[in-house]
């Protein structure tokens, strides 16, 4: 299969790779690519002194600036303008690290492994607090500096070339601290159990090793945890040997990092495999019940009805005792607290068609991926008995009235911090959706746009050029009224 055209914000065209083979793509899906194509689609002193600004085009940027493939440059996340890194692409992160459950104290390597998009005279990775001890560039020691909340900025012994591909190897240390965010707390916490888990987004991955901390870079994940006898460890991917205190992990799908997870505690580990040969690790802390893990294959058949293959060879989740905000979707294994019934597990595995699989370009753009997924965790309450997603529509339509408090939230553009708190909107957003398009439509945006989108990250604007190739209709007002309206939409749109 060839090359294809993805349309980019402003009408530019990004060009994609082929579509993965493993995946079947119904005509309705060959056609909406068509139409896109003919639309162009240990401990040291660090001198914390900021780095001194250069008008050098060698220098890469502290913020990750999205670039469409055709050249056409889409600025830095507006929300998140230095999160991420430019001058590179990461095609994978080793981890080796020693933790400390006792001293709450972790040692840790990072071998960050990446190709250059341009000359690199310096460049950046994100790291929240902890102690740098040393810096290489492809074997060789390089300068360093901390600057602001996360920058290490990295200056090679040497200028690298572009489209050279080249190693960082990280040594670091220390405590690391959690980020308290707008919607909880994400990144490395203690558990109520005594453990550490670091999961969450926006910033989680950071507060445990050097990364390219932007959605846009998907890269592999290895990890090499060594912890105490007694201890495990739980991540992403799949676990590939426990010996001696070392647990190994390796996620070869790539992975935002914000999707990244790391538990360590006394876990009652689960194994088993499902029809098709998905493997299921489910991890319990102490104190966490092992209740709700039994749904998950029903889950699954059920979501594979409405969404398509699991995009993973390997799912299951972390339970804990700890009050949790919400549950993580963290990608092949969710954390689920305390708290999480079966629809914040049904939402978290949505998430990984909606949010992994698929996943944003910027911060806006987050209500698109959880709308979606929380809907579909309704569609999953009505096929057991609940009320209909239409009765809950209706319900909540009279709920929230003409209150500007509820409609004046943008979908669109909900704000910095605010990205995770505008989907009782967008769930109704998504079910006047289907109600204008019909079921056969909008089942299909449903299932089949994770699975063309899985080689480049989305926006509203791509969405929305989505929807309107699959019903063949001009959505324009709907999309006005919905995603960048402040107001009650109109009747005949409702």
């Amino acid at each position: 299969m060839g090359k294809w055209h993805w349309p980019g914000p402003a009408g530019h065209a990004e060009t994609g790779g082929t579509l993965p083979p493993s995946r079947e793509v119904s005509p309705m899906a060959v056609r909406i690519r068509r139409t896109f194509s003919s639309a162009t689609l240990l401990l040291c002193g660090l001198s914390l002194c900021p780095a001194v600004a250069h008008a050098d085009d060698t220098i890469g940027s502290d913020g990750y600036v999205h670039v469409a493939p055709n050249g056409v440059v889409l600025g830095v996340d507006p929300y998140y303008p230095t999160d991420g890194n430019g001058g590179y692409d990461v095609a994978g992160y080793t981890v080796d690290l020693s933790y400390d459950p006792a001293a709450r104290f972790l040692n840790a390597r990072t071998v960050v492994s990446a190709t250059t998009t341009q000359r690199l005279s310096r460049f950046n990775l994100d790291l929240r607090g902890l102690t740098v001890t040393s810096v290489r560039v492809d074997g060789v020691r390089a300068s360093f500096v901390r600057r602001g909340e996360h920058e290490l900025v990295i200056t090679p012994a040497g200028t690298l070339a572009a489209d050279t591909s080249f190693t960082v190897e990280v040594l670091y240390c220390g405590r690391p601290q959690p980020e308290h965010a707008p919607r909880g707390v994400t990144g490395w916490r203690t558990t109520w159990s005594g453990g550490v888990l670091a999961a969450g987004a926006p910033h989680s991955a950071s507060t445990w090793f050097p990364v390219n901390e932007t959605s846009a870079d998907k890269a592999t994940f290895h990890l090499n945890a060594r912890v105490p006898a007694g201890w495990s460890v739980v991540s992403n991917g799949v676990r590939k040997s426990v010996h001696e205190g070392l647990h190994a992990w390796e996620e070869d799908v790539p992975i935002t990092p914000s999707a990244t997870m790391i538990a360590i505690d006394r876990f009652s580990i689960r194994e088993s495999t499902l029809p098709g040969g998905i493997a299921v690790l489910d991890a319990f802390a102490p104190g966490a019940g092992t209740a709700p893990a039994r749904h998950l294959p029903e889950m699954l058949e059920f979501l594979n009805g409405k969404l398509g293959p699991y995009p993973l060879p390997v799912t299951g989740g972390v339970y804990l005792p700890d009050r949790l905000a919400y549950s993580h979707p963290s990608q092949g294994r969710p954390v689920h607290g305390a708290a999480a019934g079966q629809s914040a597990l049904v939402q978290a595995l949505a998430s990984q068609w909606w949010g992994n699989q698929l996943a944003i370009k910027m911060g806006k753009d987050q209500p698109m991926v959880e709308s979606f997924a929380r809907y579909v965790a309704w569609l999953w309450e009505e096929s057991r008995g609940g009320p209909s997603v239409e009765q809950r529509y209706q319900d909540a339509l009279r709920q929230a009235g003409t209150d500007i408090r509820f409609w004046g939230r943008k979908l669109a553009d909900p704000g910095v911090g605010r990205e995770f708190s505008v989907t009782d909107k967008g769930v109704l957003m998504v079910h006047a959706l289907r109600k204008h398009i019909g079921d056969e439509k909008f089942f299909t945006v449903l299932r089949e746009y994770p699975a063309i989108a899985v080689l480049l990250n989305q926006g509203w604007y791509d969405w929305e050029l989505y929807t309107a190739a699959v019903a063949d209709q001009d959505l324009t007002a709907f999309h006005e009224a919905w995603v960048h309206g402040t107001t009650l939409p109109p009747a005949e749109l409702r």
